[in-house]
């Protein structure tokens, strides 16, 4: 075994990986540094609170990225049949910068007019490039959940149609599953990019605070939670449609393939075959009782939240 192939595996491997984040990191993080003493209108604020926000925006366009190879990856990993030609990822994509450029519209016009501005020149030239690449993270995501919201979609359809496939009914347990996967992905992958977008809006009102930028009325902490639980929202927005789709498939499959022999109580033998199919489809369990479902849902708002109790300072 050659050198050559030993760093060839090292390269693959998860401390390489690992490596390579950190790195990236610490390069954001001085970078942005550098950028705010080019910039700067008060050194104060340079060299204290903005160090703390700068740390936690390098370490979110870190997770972005990561987030970002992820998503395509996942996007590739798809069945054959999931697929789709070069026009519906282009309108896709379109569709998606549309939404994100007008929930960062909405975003600006209710913020407009606060009282307060961050003592370094371009400040939002910067804000607007994290946030260009936050969007870019999520992209792979949301194009996940809606490729998987068609798909469940068309498995309804061939679930009520009368010339389906011998082996549809295996083909649509598969499906559900991969469905499921996507939620449950997606979800995560999602909570973690808003979570951390809203992370750096809190660490960046504490920074200001703290150094005595502003004072505290000028940045109030509902802005802070306002920006939460606008991105709770949206997370709803964006996963709920999959999930009913999901859910009201999955349990018809179980209908279908279980079916009740007529009225009264069902067997002890029939119970239990729909409840291990039940758990094969990931529907035992109620939705909003699931750690992932409120993880993804409430996590931007509880970030939110736990950043305005942090004391003030000043």
């Amino acid at each position: 075994m050659s050198i050559k192939d030993d760093v060839r595996r090292w390269r693959v491997s998860p401390a390489a990986r690992a490596l390579v984040f950190v790195l990236l990191a610490v390069l954001v993080f001085y970078g942005l540094v550098l950028f705010a003493q080019f910039n700067s209108r008060d050194d104060a604020f340079v060299d204290h609170g903005f160090r703390l926000w700068a740390a936690m925006a390098a370490f979110s366009f870190t997770v972005w990225i990561a987030l970002l190879g992820r998503g395509i990856a996942a996007i590739r990993a798809f069945p054959t049949s999931w697929q789709r030609g070069r026009s519906w990822w282009l309108a896709s994509l379109a569709t998606y910068a549309v939404l994100m450029l007008a929930a960062t519209t909405l975003i600006r016009g209710v913020t407009r007019g606060n009282s307060f501005e961050v003592p370094i020149r371009h400040f939002p030239a910067l804000i607007s490039v994290l946030t260009a690449a936050g969007a870019a993270a999520a992209a792979p995501w949301v194009l996940s959940v809606w490729l998987a919201q068609e798909r469940a979609q068309k498995l309804a359809e061939q679930g009520t149609s009368e010339d389906g496939a011998a082996d549809f009914p295996a083909i649509a347990v598969t499906d559900v599953v991969a469905v499921w996967r996507v939620i449950e992905r997606s979800g995560l992958a999602l909570s973690l990019i808003v979570s951390t977008s809203t992370f750096n809006t809190g660490a960046l009102r504490l920074a200001l605070i703290g150094s005595d930028a502003i004072e505290p009325d000028d940045f109030p902490p509902v802005f802070v939670l306002g920006y939460g639980a606008f991105f709770a929202a949206v997370l709803v927005a964006i996963l709920l449609p999959l999930v009913l789709t999901w859910r009201t498939r999955a349990f018809a499959l179980v209908e279908q393939e279980l079916p009740a022999p007529g009225p009264g109580l069902l067997s002890e033998d029939l119970l239990a075959a729909r409840a291990r199919m039940e758990a094969q489809l990931h529907v035992d369990v109620r939705f909003l009782r699931n750690p992932m479902a409120i993880l993804s849902v409430l996590s931007p708002f509880a970030t939110a939240l736990i950043t305005t109790l942090v004391p003030n300072g000043g």
